[in-house]
């Protein structure tokens, strides 16, 4: 019976331990999470309220112009990875540099979507992994609308939805 009774706080020592790990686990999750979201939208170092835009790959000020965002529908891709298969999907809105534009982004909105999908699609994984790798991102699709559209006239790309499965 002494036998019995040694194993017994064993076996109830056990589950406590796996709960305490458990929730280290989770909390250290939940710390990175919170540090990697919340230092993508922190102002660059350096940078204050009158920070330039062009310091900081942009991340200090966003370039929004007076013109109108517009928004694309959904782009599903697949990435360009030899070893499996790996998709992309992407919502992308654009600042527009003024009204004007607005009509020949909706006149031109097949051919834009398609210089964004032959972009997208040149990726690979690790190419889309990253706030750098991102802003990359965003840079290399806003030169391809302003290489349609003419010089400036989109001043932001934004990224409402990036997901990478």
């Amino acid at each position: 019976m002494s036998e019995a009774a040694a194993e017994a706080p064993k076996k109830g020592k056990k589950p406590i331990l796996l709960i305490v790990i458990a929730l280290v686990v989770v909390a250290g999750g939940g710390g990175a999470a919170f540090f990697v979201l919340k230092g993508g939208s922190a102002p660059a170092a350096g940078h204050g309220e009158g920070g330039d835009a062009k310091h900081g790959e942009g991340e200090a000020k966003v370039a929004v112009g007076k013109g109108p965002i517009t928004e694309f529908p959904p782009i599903i891709v697949n990435l360009n990875e030899p070893e499996g298969t790996r998709y992309l999907k992407a919502v992308i809105a654009i600042s527009l540099s003024d009204e004007k534009v607005q009509g020949e982004v909706d006149r031109l909105k097949p051919v834009i979507k398609d210089q964004f999908i032959r972009e997208l699609s040149e990726l690979n994984f690790r190419q889309t992994m990253g706030a750098k790798n991102k802003v990359a991102v965003k840079r290399r699709l806003l030169k391809r609308f302003n290489e349609l559209l003419g010089p400036d006239a989109g001043t932001e790309i934004f990224l409402t939805e990036f997901i990478v499965q």
